[in-house]
């Protein structure tokens, strides 16, 4: 759908109003509530009768979507696009699109220990003019020229061993974990390094950046704590540090994916500027709990509390709401911000009530009392 499809413009009072909220949990300028950011991406499409592969195939439409989404559901006013997942396409990775999920890598390019010896990490410059950067950039520039209010220059990784899963297959990947650790340290401090040299790119290119890093795949279903914390904390870390001192940031986002029980607590002394937030998953199978997560996160950073994904999309409204309005009370009052959202990425075929349901307890439960 080209620019002229879409409505004229967005509306400028919703615009206005939507940011002072969006802003309320970095700047602590007063407004009425807390913002919800159900993390919309493909489910974007479906408002507009298209389909997932559709939307990661054209990034351009894809933010023109999102972006009037955002305005549909009185959401968090930002064009996200976070093509980031797909970094192993710059090494040889080749990706196979479906017509209800997300592109998945067909075929990795670390096959052997030895591929990961060999693997050189590409440079800003080099990786600017890759097949990941060539979607991503499309979608911020899009963003940038179109809809400017809502920009935001986001850059997505999650974590150095979910990164390192995007260049050899999974199985591949966890064997060497048990019987050849050491490779695995190589290879999830070279991502490390890779992320920094993509951080780089989005920082020259808009003059800032916002990270999203922590834990997707590395977590507590598939490692244990000791695990999580040598091959994705410390290397994640190490990434997150050395991005800030390159003048790289300032925005980071941790975003722990799954289940963290066991691993939580590492990620209090995790690296944070001014300008981070922190979202975690689950714990024992339940939604993390939010007055948990504002006890031990929130005097460091804005906290995002979470609604269950399964729920969101196989719930019924009243579900959602209820569970949206116990987060809300829990953790609205954070010290530096609240924001409340769905546990990972909206899914792409949830009931539009059901995301209206996560606002409207918004409306009703999240008014600040600090103002």
């Amino acid at each position: 759908m080209p620019r002229e499809d879409f409505l004229p413009n967005i509306d400028e009072e919703w615009l206005e109003k939507a940011a002072t909220l969006w802003t309320t949990p970095f700047a602590d300028t007063p407004s009425d509530r807390v913002i919800v950011d159900p993390i919309l991406l493909s489910h974007a499409a479906t408002l507009f009768r298209k389909d997932t592969k559709y939307f990661w195939q054209n990034p351009d439409e894809a933010v023109r979507m999102v972006c009037n989404g955002c305005e549909l559901y009185d959401i968090t006013p930002v064009g996200h696009y976070l093509w980031g997942d797909y970094w192993g396409q710059d090494y040889g990775a080749k990706l196979k699109y479906t017509e209800k999920s997300p592109p998945v890598i067909d075929e990795y390019p670390l096959k052997e220990p030895e591929d990961v010896d060999k693997l050189e990490i590409k440079g800003p410059e080099e990786l600017k003019d890759g097949p990941t950067f060539e979607k991503h950039l499309t979608a911020l520039d899009t963003c940038l020229d179109e809809y400017p209010e809502m920009f935001a220059p986001v850059t997505q990784f999650n974590g150095a061993f979910d990164i390192a899963s995007n260049m050899v297959q999974a199985e591949q990947l966890l064997m060497w974990l048990i019987r050849e650790p050491e490779i695995v340290d190589d290879l999830v401090y070279k991502m490390a390094e890779h992320m920094v040299n993509a951080n780089k790119v989005v920082a020259d290119r808009y003059g800032m950046n916002v990270m999203i890093a922590g834990s997707v795949v590395a977590n507590g279903d598939l490692l244990n704590r000791d695990q999580i914390e040598r091959f994705n904390f410390e290397p994640t870390c190490k990434a997150v540090k050395d991005t800030l001192k390159a003048g790289a940031g300032p925005g980071v986002y941790y975003h722990l994916c799954g289940e963290h029980k066991d691993d939580w607590d590492l990620w209090t002394d995790a690296p944070m500027s001014p300008f981070t937030v922190m979202q975690i998953g689950y714990e024992d199978g339940e939604i993390f709990p939010a007055d948990k997560l504002v006890e031990n996160f929130g005097d460091k950073c804005t906290t995002f509390g979470v609604v269950d994904t399964s729920l969101v999309q196989m719930g019924s409204p009243r579900e959602v709401y209820d569970q949206a309005a116990e987060q809300l009370k829990k953790g609205k009052d954070s010290p530096r911000g609240f924001i409340l959202g769905t546990s990972c990425e909206c899914p792409t075929y949830s009931p539009p009530g059901n995301i209206h349901a996560m606002v409207r307890a918004a409306k009703d439960h999240g008014q600040y009392e600090r103002f």
